[in-house]
């Protein structure tokens, strides 16, 4: 009886140090990229991969959360699975994240759990924090949910099972999936359930990233002898495994630069990874057949990475991250058909082998790995039983502990047909939807329409007087990057009301159009309204886009004073100088008070290094080789030059 009580899924309050969303973004995310997303390759051959395939260019219908302050110890609510065996610790507000998972038995937690949950701009909404395990399904990147609560449910399997539920309607592929994880003695399991209820093809995505110690004289273990890698930014390409240019990479701590390895597995061969330390522990994960990716995440050792990995913890020390997939790279969905679910289950667990193992010839480390999996009853096993678990476990109803968005909600309202096992609720976001829905009025701003059911609910309304309606149809345009028509919608809008908002969309399709009057309506925004920083950030950044420096500078100085002292404001203040030939008023902006820091730069951006070496080669006129970086500045993590990539 105690046993049953201690496993049950459980609430907990726990004091952590949490980074805090300080304004959530009332502005859509545009993209201001002329040309459509393509990557490049150097295999002529994409062997079966969907490369491109569901790319998303923007986090549109997600807003950006790209304001946050550093983390202070705050008390949150935790959800805890525990038996004899493990105990794990889950953030249902933040994602569902599996932030503990600790053997009892060997006292030893298998997963890397930082000592702060400090967000960085590494998704596509921008906060983003570091360790545990994250969940991904939709679209391309870190999930849209990964610092939002999602519904959560406490579930009794027809077993017996004690479950712990996580779930959610994923707006832009329009789908539903949840994630339900529970304890089997020293095993968490899990069994993840996707429907596409659409009568079209979805392009489909889903990656479990882990986040585990880089471990001193660890490796990492994937059956592959090969994986797909884009390590230099020039292009896909092939590289060999454990060996990728006489480097032996199953040992995180050889990579030199920041890379994803994305191992091609074998169709026959086990699916699953694992990375150990010197005496043979650490994280153990493998799946049913199904999900078939498997990834390795090295920030490498660069100077830039020495910097990322300082930025992302406190004193938890380095990490890599291996993940789990349905396709075999992160550069692809894959198509999902209609009327269709998917299943896959995953098991984690303490990777526990032979010390002597860890050094052997990489064949011996992987069929080491494997005698452990058959141990705890072998990847067979987990496809065998995939129908058990949709009966036994996901298709019962379960109790909400938590409440994630409304769209699935609306989306039922709407017509849709949400699966009968999962309970959606109204919110403050679509309430204004389900009014106008009804015939009521628009009194308060629409939530971002995303999908056909949104859409013809406006169109049905179009020639009502009412900037709004306009103002949505015309984001879904551009989202489709129908320029024309978007321009078309947003003139309307701007018959009905004058505001930030459409002007700020209508100086964003002119851009795109290649319609010089752009840059008036950039401005204008800032004179409707100077004291919103997302709205700053937004036109700042479309004035640099179009090299309108000038403006970028007459903008800054409308803003109020505390936006005034915004660090990536500055940053691109700093930059406007220097390209309107006042490199010594850059460099005064970007070394006051001890160097602008940026909380949210962003991953892969070169926009800091540009800036510093501009700044030194027409002040000191030093070469980009003699140019000395502060580690502040430093955020590049390959051997790749920023002017040779202009």
């Amino acid at each position: 009886m105690m046993l049953r009580r201690m496993q049950m899924p459980r609430l907990e309050t726990k004091k952590y140090r949490v980074s805090s969303l300080t304004q959530n973004s009332d502005i859509p995310h545009l993209s201001f990229e002329k040309k459509p997303h393509q990557s490049k390759s150097d295999i002529d051959d994409f062997e079966g991969l969907f490369i491109d395939y569901g790319w998303c260019e923007s986090s549109y219908p997600y807003t950006q959360q790209n304001s946050y302050v550093e983390e202070t110890k705050q008390e949150i609510t935790v959800v805890v699975l525990e038996n004899d065996y493990m105990y794990a610790e889950f953030l249902p507000t933040l994602g569902g994240r599996l932030w503990k998972l600790y053997d009892k038995k060997k006292q030893k937690n298998v997963l890397y759990t930082n000592d702060v949950i400090r967000f960085r701009n590494l998704s596509i909404r921008n906060a983003w924090f570091s360790g545990g395990v994250e969940w991904n399904c939709g679209i391309i990147g870190h999930s849209p949910f990964t610092c939002s609560q999602m519904y959560c449910a406490f579930v009794k399997g027809k077993n017996g099972e004690d479950v712990l539920r996580f779930y959610e309607f994923e707006r832009v592929r329009e789908i539903y999936y949840q994630i339900d994880l529970w304890l089997d003695d020293n095993k968490l399991m899990t069994a993840v359930r996707i429907e596409n209820r659409n009568t079209e093809v979805v392009p489909m995505y889903w990656w479990s990233n882990m986040a585990t110690p880089e471990y001193k004289g660890g490796r990492v273990v994937v059956p592959a002898d090969s994986a797909y890698n884009n390590s230099d930014g020039m292009g896909i390409k092939k590289s060999s495994i454990p060996f990728d240019n006489g480097t032996d990479v199953s040992y995180p701590e050889n990579i030199p630069n920041t890379i994803d390895y994305f191992y091609d597995i074998p169709q026959s061969e086990d699916k699953f990874i694992a990375n150990v330390d010197k005496d043979g522990y650490g994280l153990l994960q493998f799946s049913s057949s199904n999900l078939k990716g498997r990834k390795l995440f090295s920030w490498g050792h660069k100077k830039g990475s020495r910097h990322w990995q300082n930025m992302l913890t406190d004193k938890a020390g380095d990490y890599v991250e291996i993940q789990a997939g349905l396709g075999k790279t992160q550069y692809e969905c894959i198509p999902m058909p209609p009327k269709c679910v998917w299943t896959f289950s995953e098991c984690y667990a303490l990777a526990d082998i032979p010390a002597n193992k860890v050094n052997a010839p990489y064949n011996e480390l992987v069929n080491a790995v494997k005698s452990q999996i058959d141990s705890l009853g072998g990847c067979s096993a987990l496809d065998e039983n995939l129908t058990d678990f949709a009966n036994n476990i996901s298709l019962q109803k379960g109790e909400i502990v938590f409440k994630g968005s409304g769209f699935g909600y609306l989306n039922t309202v709407l017509g849709g047909k949400a699966p009968s096992h999962l309970e959606f609720c109204a919110d403050d976001e679509v309430k204004p939807w389900l009014d106008f829905s009804n015939g009521e009025q628009i009194t308060d701003k629409l939530s971002f329409a995303y999908g056909d059911k949104m859409k013809n609910i406006l169109l049905k309304n179009e020639n009502l007087c009412n900037w709004n309606i306009s103002y949505q149809l015309a984001l879904l345009s551009y989202d489709k990057r129908d320029f024309n028509k978007a321009k078309q919608y947003c003139e309307r809008s701007l018959i009905f009301d004058n505001n930030e908002y459409n002007n700020h969309l209508y100086a964003a399709v002119l851009f795109q159009l290649g319609d010089e009057h752009s840059v008036y309506f950039a401005e204008k925004c800032i004179d409707i309204k100077n004291n919103s920083y997302c709205l700053a950030e937004s036109i700042l950044s479309l004035l640099l886009k179009q090299q309108e420096y000038v403006s970028v500078i007459n903008s800054f100085d409308k803003l109020t004073d505390d936006l005034k002292q915004n660090p990536r404001l500055l940053m691109y203040l700093s930059m406007a100088y220097l390209k309107t030939d006042n490199p010594k008023k850059a460099e005064e902006i970007l070394l006051s008070d001890g160097g602008l820091v940026l909380l949210d730069f962003r991953e892969g951006d070169k926009f800091l290094d540009k800036l510093y070496h501009g700044i030194r080669k027409e002040l000191y006129n030093e070469c980009y080789d003699d140019v000395i970086v502060p580690e502040q500045f430093d955020f590049i993590v390959a051997d790749i030059k920023t002017e040779e990539r202009e």
